[in-house]
């Protein structure tokens, strides 16, 4: 704000001093020379110089107020001891203006207001023999801008306070839906963990046929995503890590890149079970490099493909690559006994996630296909995007003037109407008294009240966009008005402040000059100025020189030009400032949401980890080190696990300790239990804690009988009001039907009992 102000009383500055060094001069060369006035004129054209340097390169500070309060009472001085008719009022005003302003924004409080007290008051003795009336008429400008500085200030830190609070919240919003974002992505990313690093692992360890090598292999590499926090297949140990740091020279360049080939070339040789040992064919390039997350999406897809093969009962296998640095086409070919792909289970994670997904979250596609009997072609494709002229960054949204004002200081009419509205005020007073003395002025008195009206009414909509059909007509109106005042005043009128038409319409400009385009406001002021040229030069007032009539005439030529020069400056400070802000808090956001983003990632692995590290890690441990019971007491611990695996895929979370245990002596005790849910990683079934208590009291409830039933399901689908849960149990059972019945009271449900099942159905809470 402090930035605004400063380069807009440089500005200011500017042309007073253009308009004090063309009177210092005409002064100089006149017949009535007088030093002092000259030395006067002189000295105020060198200060404001010096300010208009200083506000627009340097800064601006109670040094250049103390001084602008000296020099004001040095040149009032000069014009009460030697009037010159050349000395006009407009004149003598932008030496009390430019005092006023700078005591009002750059002293402290009562020493500031007492600064600007005294500059006022030395132009109004300066001008008590022309009458009280007259001399207090003459320092409305300085009173105006003074008002208008010491009302802006607060303005617009309030203003920029309510803008940085709006970012904040902004930010807070951005940090939770990253999370949520981060959040869902980790659920999907440790679920593929689960079904292809710890799935394969348990099944490997299931089988019968297996060698232990390959079991301690599988073993070791989901030990090593689950403690490394590794979404993806593939893993360590020399395999060439889907991280894309593996394997010798296939780790990336460092540039965000990856050898696809050697990772490839690793995960073929390690990836591929089965007694016996399937024959791999390869059909590698030298060399190549794709994006990381494309080499780890491509390579985690392949190993799936790759361990499906073991069951596949599979002689043969053919890897092929084909590609570059724009796309690329990786095939795994096999031989094995194949299976009809329309007929796999919505709810299965293979295909679906582990090969389909993976590839569509970088930009690729899978195609499956197979046949029983012809084996089955897994085919990953990858395009890399188009470049664009962005140098692959996404391009900046363009931006409106007003989201940069906004985000500068928040609501913009605070300080537009700190700005205008003292002007309004101070030159309704002026008009009027001046139509009292003029007669002929009462019809432009009419005029500035209709236009002093309509600016106020586009205050009001300064922060919705003003349109061209309001603005044009406004700006006819105000140009006209203004130029036409010359035809009723005397020529020696445009001294004084019976011009006051001429500079009325400053409050206008400045308006529209910052929310409209600026080549609307400099053409208005343009025929203002010309027109305002023209009539004088037909009529110019009485002076000893043409240097002095132009000298006298500058004050009525610069009023409307001030106030756009210094909405100019404001604007163009402002829209910077906001520029400024807006790339500022993008930058924020993007940094705050990659951090809350991987924060939440790491949470929920931890989470996921600890939930499933009691058992299932100790064991693939005890696995990798071969360290264990004997292999039939391995298979069957394997078996339990992997299902207890299933079921922690489809219901993620739900199952906590004790419920899992309850599940597998369920399970032990000869129950057939089945659990399966819709496959939505983006909306997983117990996305609440409502939702997770209710499925777990359920299932507790189901089993938690001493006689254990024979068959248990459990599955969660879409239903027309929202996700629903439904239990089946065999045979019926008249205590787990009251046990559910008590579970479900507090919701909506139906609940059927008989001989042959109990079925219950209710819609998860919210």
């Amino acid at each position: 704000m402090e930035t605004a102000f400063r380069r807009s009383f440089a500005g200011l500055s500017l042309l007073f001093s253009l308009a004090w060094w063309l009177t210092a001069v005409s002064l100089a060369v006149s017949d009535d020379r007088r030093p002092s006035l000259v030395a006067a004129a002189a000295l105020f054209a060198a200060s404001a110089t010096v300010w208009a340097y200083r506000g627009a390169f340097v800064r601006i500070g109670p040094v250049d107020a103390w001084s602008a309060v000296a020099v004001a009472g040095v040149v009032h001085t000069a014009c009460a001891l030697h009037r010159s008719a050349e000395l006009v009022v407009g004149l003598r005003c932008m030496v009390t203006t430019a005092a006023v302003l700078l005591a009002v924004a750059y002293l402290p409080g009562a020493r500031g207001r007492a600064a600007a007290v005294a500059a006022l008051a030395a132009q109004v003795v300066a001008g008590w023999e022309q009458g009280a009336g007259t001399a207090l008429e003459g320092i409305w400008p300085a009173f105006a801008g003074g008002v208008a500085a010491a009302v802006l200030a607060p303005v617009l830190r309030t203003a920029g306070d309510r803008a940085d609070i709006a970012m904040r919240e902004d930010e807070d919003a951005s940090e939770a839906a990253a999370r949520e974002r981060a959040a869902r992505r980790a659920r999907r990313d440790f679920q593929r963990l689960l079904h292809d690093d710890v799935g394969s692992a348990l099944r490997a360890a299931g089988m019968s046929g297996v060698t232990a090598g390959e079991r301690r292999a599988e073993a070791r590499r989901a030990v090593a995503a689950l403690t490394s926090g590794s979404a993806g297949a593939g893993g360590v140990d020399g395999t060439g890590g889907v991280d894309g740091t593996g394997g010798g020279d296939g780790a990336g360049d460092g540039a965000g890149v990856a050898d696809l080939v050697p990772l490839l070339t690793g995960l073929t040789a390690t990836s591929v079970g089965g007694v016996p040992r399937p024959r791999v064919t390869t059909d590698f390039p030298t060399e190549l490099t794709v994006p990381h997350e494309v080499a780890a999406a491509c390579a985690g897809a392949a190993v799936e493909a790759l361990r499906n093969v073991r069951y596949a009962g599979a002689a043969h296998v053919v890897v092929r690559l084909r590609g570059d640095r724009r796309g690329l086409e990786l095939t795994v070919a096999d031989d094995g006994r194949g299976f009809v792909p329309s007929q796999v289970r919505r709810t299965a994670l293979g295909l679906r996630d582990s090969v389909g997904r993976r590839m569509a979250d970088v930009g690729g596609v899978a195609d499956v296909r197979s046949r029983p009997g012809h084996g089955t072609t897994v085919t990953l494709r990858w395009s890399a995007p188009a470049p664009d002229a962005h140098g692959g960054r996404a391009p900046r949204r363009p931006r409106g003037q007003r989201e940069t004002l906004r985000a500068a200081v928040g609501d913009v009419r605070g300080g537009l109407a700190a700005v205008c509205l003292p002007h309004l005020g101070v030159m309704a007073v002026v008009a009027v008294v001046q139509t009292a003395g003029t007669p002929a002025l009462f019809g432009h008195l009419v005029w500035y009240l209709a236009l002093a009206a309509a600016t106020c009414l586009l205050l009001l909509r300064a922060d919705r966009r003003i349109s061209g059909r309001v603005a044009v007509p406004l700006l006819v109106v105000a140009v006209a008005g203004a130029v036409s005042c010359l035809w009723v005043i005397p020529p020696e009128a445009v001294t004084d402040y019976r011009s006051w038409p001429i500079g009325a319409v400053s409050p206008l400009l400045t308006l529209l000059v910052i929310v409209r385009p600026v080549r609307q406001t400099f053409l208005a002021l343009a025929c203002e100025e010309a027109g305002v040229a023209v009539l004088i030069a037909m009529d110019p007032p009485v002076a000893g020189s043409a240097a002095g009539s132009v000298v006298m005439t500058l004050p009525a030529m610069l009023a409307p030009a001030t106030g756009v020069v210094m909405g100019l400056v404001i604007r163009r400070t402002l829209v910077t400032l906001g520029g400024a802000v807006l790339d500022a808090h993008q930058h924020r956001m993007v940094v705050v949401a990659t951090e809350s983003a991987a924060r939440a990632r790491a949470e929920q692995h931890r989470r996921r980890l600890r939930e499933i590290d009691t058992q299932i890690v100790p064991f693939l441990r005890a696995v990798a080190a071969d360290d264990g019971p004997g292999p039939d007491a391995v298979r069957a611990r394997a078996d339990r696990l992997a299902q207890s695996l299933r079921d922690e895929l489809h219901l993620p979370g739900v199952l906590d300790g004790p419920l899992r245990d309850l599940v597998g002596r369920a399970r032990e005790g000869g129950c057939e239990v089945t659990i399966h849910a819709r496959a939505d990683d983006n909306a997983p079934p117990a996305e609440t804690p409502a939702r997770t208590a209710l499925l777990r009291a359920v299932l507790t409830a189901a089993l938690a009988d001493r006689s254990t039933p024979d068959e248990l399901v459990l599955g969660v689908q879409d239903g027309p009001a929202g996700p629903t849960l439904s239990v089946v149990t065999m045979p019926g059972d008249t205590r787990r039907a009251a046990a559910l019945r008590a579970v479900l009271a507090g919701a909506p449900h139906t609940l059927e009992d008989s001989a042959e099942l109990t079925w219950a159905e209710v819609v998860l809470p919210e």
